[in-house]
């Protein structure tokens, strides 16, 4: 084994996915909690291409979320954006993106974060018990959801698939990226729903504006 490979096994990468249409302060949160709580080296946000349960939902340009991503993650150690799914015209399924990312033996133990919303129906995604065998997990409770719903879930991961599921203690922020949408197509501000920077560059881009 190279010397490289050697310390790559010692690296913790976080991987938090979605359309990001937009980026707003519940992932944020998400995001501190995870490098805080998990010691992550790497979080890496993925925006999706074509996710699986929005098929034919138009979104803002990959460019645009990819670079709102950027703004508000700039200055967080650690935090990166990738377009490995926006490169693929496919269907963004998450199996392959670990998969890809975990071949390149550059990222260590992968956790893979997620709310509780994806993470009950977690079994039932694409080549779902793959991924409950192979990776790691972070939840990320969000409001709405009674604690008993995803403890009875997380018990049941663990014991048929011996999955490792660590639950964050996240702000729980009542923040939707179709809210911030719709009060953007209104002509409502969104200022602290999204990050500064991410709100000037929607503005300065006329992102989400009535049509």
């Amino acid at each position: 084994m190279s010397e490289i490979a050697a310390d790559s096994q010692n690296i913790r990468t976080g991987v938090l996915g979605g359309s990001f249409d937009p980026v707003h302060n519940g992932h944020l949160s998400i995001v501190d909690a995870a490098m805080g709580e998990l010691a992550l080296d790497k979080l890496i946000l993925i925006p999706t291409k074509v996710s699986p349960f929005k098929i034919g939902r138009k979104v803002a340009p990959d460019n645009d979320r990819i670079e709102m991503i950027r703004l508000a993650v700039s200055g967080r150690q650690g935090c990166e954006v990738s377009d490995i799914e926006i490169r693929n015209d496919g269907v963004s399924y998450t199996i392959f993106t670990l998969n890809s990312l975990a071949e390149t033996g550059m990222y260590g133990k992968i956790y893979f974060l997620m709310g509780t919303d994806t993470f009950l129906q977690l079994e039932s995604w694409y080549r779902g018990e793959e991924l409950l065998e192979k990776y790691a997990f972070a939840l990320a409770p969000r409001p709405g959801f009674a604690r008993y719903e995803f403890e009875e879930k997380l018990e049941y991961y663990r014991e048929k698939y011996g999955t490792e599921v660590t639950v964050l203690n996240n702000e729980m922020l009542p923040i939707s990226s179709t809210e911030i949408r719709e009060r953007l197509a209104a002509g409502f501000p969104v200022t602290g729903l999204v990050p500064d920077e991410v709100e000037r560059y929607i503005i300065e881009k006329g992102l989400y504006g009535k049509k």
